[in-house]
């Protein structure tokens, strides 16, 4: 049993005991004596604000994870519950890693991918695969993200993008390039692909190229306020201030909200936050399956 879950279940009965004991045995410290409904909320707001204050600060995942594991215990008496196991763990996982505990995420992670039932769906396979992928690349492991997103039998152009981004993370340009390649050769305009050919030459200080691939894109399509704004940021590091100025401008006159900051690139393996979700399980042809 987790300490999170002995810790945050533990912590919330021991408060609620105190403070139900406190307010019904001690009703003289409150200023009005005779009004023990008062006292009892204020009592209880007290007890709430002093939990709201400890850590793991992400309350709704520790409710949540609390609440998980009530009904894991509860399930393992089910006649399905080797089917549905690996659910519990990677629930688990997702609040683990909101509450910023990379060990426990980690380690259920893993435990949903070895619990996981042979004939498991192979969709829902490679999706764990991704959330391990995803929770590891919230915890900046690259090399082991690598890994899970490599075992991933048919990727999207998505997994593509995250792929090469991790290859050049690792140093490895020259098969990161690859993955670029292969995103435009399924989608020849897909501005993924070539946002990442331009991220690699950048990574290796040749912005002239990364700012030629820009101008392809935008002699395509000249409508595209990413694009001027994608450009600027390489003429930039080119040292071309006015080219940077000029591209600026363009992309705020097509988009005046466009943001000049944002990339797709880094952002692919730099989450900002976890973007996860709970899953429940369904029985379908005796399979597994779970939805969101």
């Amino acid at each position: 049993m987790s300490e999170y879950f002995l810790r945050s279940l533990f912590f919330l009965l021991i408060l609620l005991i105190m403070g139900y004991n406190f307010a019904v045995n001690r009703p003289r410290h409150c200023m009005l004596n005779k009004n023990k409904k008062n006292f009892i909320i204020t009592v209880i707001s007290v007890i709430i604000l002093l939990y709201c204050i400890c850590p793991p600060y992400n309350k709704a995942a520790q409710i949540g994870y609390v609440f998980n594991n009530i009904s894991f215990y509860t399930a393992k008496n089910q006649s399905n519950f080797d089917r549905k196991e690996y659910i519990f763990h990677r629930n688990n996982a997702v609040y683990l890693a909101k509450m910023s505990n990379k060990n426990g995420a980690i380690k259920e992670i893993n435990k949903a991918v070895t619990t996981a039932p042979n004939d498991l769906d192979d969709n829902l396979m490679t999706s764990l695969y991704k959330d391990r992928a995803k929770i590891k690349m919230f915890f900046k492991d690259y090399k082991g993200a690598l890994d899970d997103m490599l075992k991933i039998p048919s990727p999207g152009i998505n997994d593509m993008l995250k792929i090469a981004m991790l290859l050049k993370e690792q140093g490895n340009n020259k098969l990161a390039v690859t993955y670029c390649n292969k995103i435009i050769d399924i989608d020849i305009r897909a501005y993924a692909g070539y946002a990442c050919i331009a991220d690699i030459y950048a990574g290796v200080g040749k912005y002239d190229a990364s700012v030629m691939i820009y101008d392809l894109l935008i002699d395509r399509v000249p409508n595209k306020a990413k694009y001027y704004a994608d450009r600027a940021k390489y003429k930039k590091e080119a040292g071309d201030l006015t080219g940077y100025e000029n591209d600026i401008k363009q992309a705020k006159e097509l988009y005046p909200f466009v943001d000049t900051n944002s990339s797709v690139t880094y952002e692919s393996i730099h989450p900002k936050f976890l973007d996860m979700s709970i899953i429940t399980y369904t029985h379908q042809n005796n399979k597994g399956y779970s939805t969101i």
